[in-house]
């Protein structure tokens, strides 16, 4: 990391996002036989490192010879803005090498709103934002993700759009580039030729030029392995397997069901392997299966009894974060007893039944209420339900029918939490209903609004989506060419993380429509079937026949059967009309658990205290204690020491920490104890130490006896190296006299000629950062740049001044 990067980086809020060094994340040396890719989201890091996708294609590049792979995310406004102040270009988290210098920049389009983030990440890695600018020397910008079934909004700033899966197209991309390199022209011309490539200016514009790609099984080879540990708490922070990709059901709102199309399922075999091998790499504590819907994985049972088996004895949690509640039944609620219980999801979508025949979701209240019953019967702790508004002929009765269902489900669950989700209906490209229009923002506020009123129980959580937001994002998904100038005039106004609702600006986007000529009506009204649209230049495998004639039974009020469950609907997607093949079934491997067992350690008395000394280096200088703390929690698991584990609903090792060090400062004193088994008699240095990070070292431990008083009660005293700022160090006699006066101060001496040794206690109302700011008369963003050492977390007792590894 440049030391501009470095003298920045204190005053980001959460710095920990740019710093990199995560466990498992692979760092090469630039190598100029090998093509450098640096795969990104336009998202912040908490978010772009939950994406399985990006983990997937990370993985796979990795081990081409031929490739090497970085990653990169968009900075919060904060430290864009300081990178920008700076003259900082953009770096990839690897290697901190400006991201302009990699030979392929790939980003994950993943919302529409995402698309002004594309132009900012562009920019802060000084790479041309129009493609048409950029020469060989600079990176080409391939786009891929669910956006890209629509290319057109971003055809003037991406180079290529990858429509599909990219499991096998990002290998021959990989070969394109390294065959014509710094020929930016060939490598276009061959790019286009490529099938599920769109090249803006060089495919042509006809129906159905571009192909979905579609990957023919998950192998487990393409599993992101060994995956990337994140250094901090991210959005899904887990383990996740694929278990199966695509969706039969047929809801016509749905575009994931659509574009996904066939399904594939895992085999169960592979993916208890996965599970393995994926918690000794990383040392999660939780499991989750990633589906449209997990419930529709055949032999879920099974599924479940063998992963369960395994992770029971990890204390690692089983979670099915994406399920269709409506076939939640008794007999599943028991045989997913041991699954993470933390709440369900039901997506009735609309609570009329005229309204579910149309959408295609006509799932009855009684199966939704006899589901939840289960659940609740079965341990879940609440529920969460998704509903739309906004829907095609909907009227003031259908919302009335949701605040009246909502309501009979707050009070089934007993004052159980019951979170509601409500958005507005986005008629998204390649569904049957895309020619439908988009309600317009004031009749999904009223209907909102008319809905707010009408729940008042206390145990109902709403939570509401910005009509404005889904206007914009309908004006997006259905885009031409001609929104290109807008987007880039809303990046310019500064209008960035569009879908955070701190930083949307809905006038902002109005007034770049205004200025480009563009009408918002035009692309979110209603269309005519008869009529081409803008996106039909994409072929995502299910036929145009098929959308339009559901589009017209949506408005006939008939239903189309699910073709996995019954006859094909012939959508086109599958050639011969073959229903997608099921996994393979094995038999479990272990006994099934009763519901009240539970597995036991040894008795309280038969255990091990240890007391570990260990250094907290630059990679996680930034980092909170709350990621120190996970960071060791997972060292743990990872080394399979006998550790004991805590008790309830989260297990965790039996750890017990010292005094937090402060976000900016490393360490070389730093304390925790942790309680093994009696039968371990191991070296725990030398057995724990090869699965801590980058950052964490061990510099000593020990055997103490069990009481000992624990850390948090006995360290009082902290003691500092500060690194005196240019302006301080001429006069160190003003703040060594400064010092004898300030609260808490128990020592303070000089350190050679620019520093300083503080001794400090570690009691309530001292706080260190504040402290220094008055020791040495500077602001809080100087005192947060200060390079602070905490030499020695002490214990002072009886007159004497000990370590905490000392007897006493």
């Amino acid at each position: 990391m440049c030391d501009r990067t470095a003298e920045v980086l204190p005053l980001a809020s959460r710095p920990i996002r740019y710093t990199g060094g995560e466990y498992n994340a692979l760092f090469r040396d630039p190598d100029p036989g090998r093509v450098s890719w640096v795969l990104g989201m336009p998202e912040v890091y908490e978010l772009g490192m939950s994406n399985h996708g990006l983990r997937i294609l990370y993985s796979i590049l990795n081990r081409l010879d031929s490739a090497l792979c970085e990653r990169c995310f968009v900075p919060w406004p904060d430290f864009g803005g300081l990178l920008k102040a700076q003259g900082i270009p953009l770096y990839a988290l690897e290697s901190k090498r400006p991201v302009r210098e990699f030979d392929v920049i790939g980003l994950s389009l993943q919302t529409e709103l995402s698309y002004t983030n594309v132009l900012y990440l562009l920019d802060l890695a000084g790479v041309p934002l129009h493609s048409d600018e950029r020469t060989d020397k600079d990176p080409l910008v391939v786009a891929g993700g669910p956006c890209t079934v629509n290319p057109l909004p971003l055809s003037g700033y991406v180079d290529a759009f990858v429509v599909g899966d990219g499991e096998e197209l990002v290998p021959e991309i990989t070969a394109v580039v390294a065959g014509c390199r710094r020929d930016r022209g060939a490598v276009l011309s061959s790019l286009a030729r490529l099938p599920g490539v769109y090249v803006p200016g060089l495919t042509p514009k006809q129906t159905g030029a571009v192909r979905r790609q579609v990957v023919a099984e998950l192998r487990e080879e393409d599993s992101p392995f060994p995956p990337v540990l994140p250094i901090c708490e991210i959005t899904h922070d887990r383990l996740a397997i694929e278990i199966n990709r695509g969706c039969t059901r047929g809801c016509r709102f749905c575009q994931a069901g659509i574009i996904n199309r066939p399904v594939r399922f895992r085999d169960v075999d592979q993916i208890v392997r996965l599970a393995e091998r994926g918690i000794r790499a990383t040392g999660w504590e939780e499991v989750s299966l990633l589906s449209l819907s997990a419930l529709d994985y055949p032999d879920l049972e099974n599924l479940v009894q063998r992963l369960t088996s395994i992770l029971r004895p990890k204390r690692v949690s089983l979670s099915l974060p994406s399920t269709r509640g409506e076939d939640f039944s008794p007999e599943l609620a028991f045989d997913l007893q041991e699954v993470k219980k933390a709440g369900l999801t039901f997506a009735p979508e609309t609570a009329s039944s005229r309204l579910r025949t149309l959408i295609n979701k006509n799932i009855p209240e009684q199966t939704t209420l006899e589901s939840i019953r289960a659940a609740l019967d079965a341990g879940w702790h609440g529920v969460k339900l998704y509903f739309m508004v906004g829907l095609p002929t909907e009227t003031d009765a259908d919302v009335d029918e949701i605040a009246r269902f909502v309501d009979e489900i707050a009070r089934l669950c007993r004052g159980r939490s019951v979170r509601f989700s409500m958005s507005p209906f986005v008629p998204k490209p390649h569904t049957p209903l895309q020619w439908a229009g988009f309600a317009g923002i004031d009749e999904n506020q009223a209907r909102i609004d008319r809905l707010k009123s009408m729940l008042t129980r206390r145990n109902v959580k709403p939570k509401w989506e910005s009509p404005a937001s889904s206007f914009t994002q309908a004006l997006l998904a259905r885009g031409d060419e001609k929104l290109g100038p807008v987007i880039e005039r809303v990046y310019r106004a500064g209008g960035v993380f569009q879908e955070w609702t701190e930083q949307f600006q809905l006038q902002t986007w109005l007034e770049a429509c205004d200025a480009e000529g563009v009408d918002p009506q035009q692309y979110v009204g209603p269309r005519d079937p008869k009529d081409g649209l803008a996106w039909d230049l994409v072929d995502v495998g299910v036929n145009r026949d098929f959308l339009r004639s559901e589009y017209e039974r949506a408005q006939q009020g008939k239903a189309t059967s699910d073709c996995a469950r019954a006859e094909c609907s012939d959508c086109g997607v599958c050639a011969n009309k073959t229903p997608p093949s099921r996994p393979r079934v094995s038999a479990p491997e272990t006994i099934r658990y009763g519901r009240k067992s539970r597995l036991r350690d040894r008795p309280e008395d038969a255990r091990t205290r240890f007391r570990l000394r260990y250094a907290v280096e630059q990679q996680y200088r930034f980092a909170g204690h709350l990621d120190r703390v996970r960071a060791l929690y997972r060292s743990m698991r990872r080394s399979e020491l006998p550790v004991l584990f805590t008790k309830g609903y989260s297990p965790k090792p039996m750890l017990s920490f010292g005094p937090p060090l402060p976000v900016g400062l490393v360490s070389d004193g730093e304390y925790f104890d942790v309680f093994a088994s009696l039968r371990y008699s191991g070296n725990i240095v030398r057995d724990l130490g090869p699965f801590l990070p980058r950052g964490l070292r061990i510099g000593g431990a020990r055997a103490v006896p069990r009481l000992w008083p624990t850390l948090g009660k006995c360290i009082n005293r902290g003691r500092y190296l500060v690194r005196l700022p240019e302006a301080a160090s001429g006069r160190l006699p003003e703040v060594l006299e400064r010092g004898r006066e300030l609260a808490g101060v128990r020592d303070l001496e000089p350190a050679g000629e620019d520093s300083l040794r503080l001794d400090l206690a570690i009691v309530p109302g001292v706080r260190l950062l504040s402290v220094l700011g008055r020791l040495l008369e500077i602001g809080d963003s100087e005192v947060r740049c200060l390079r602070v050492r905490r030499l020695d977390c002490l214990v002072e007792t009886d007159g004497r001044i000990v370590t905490p590894m000392e007897d006493r």
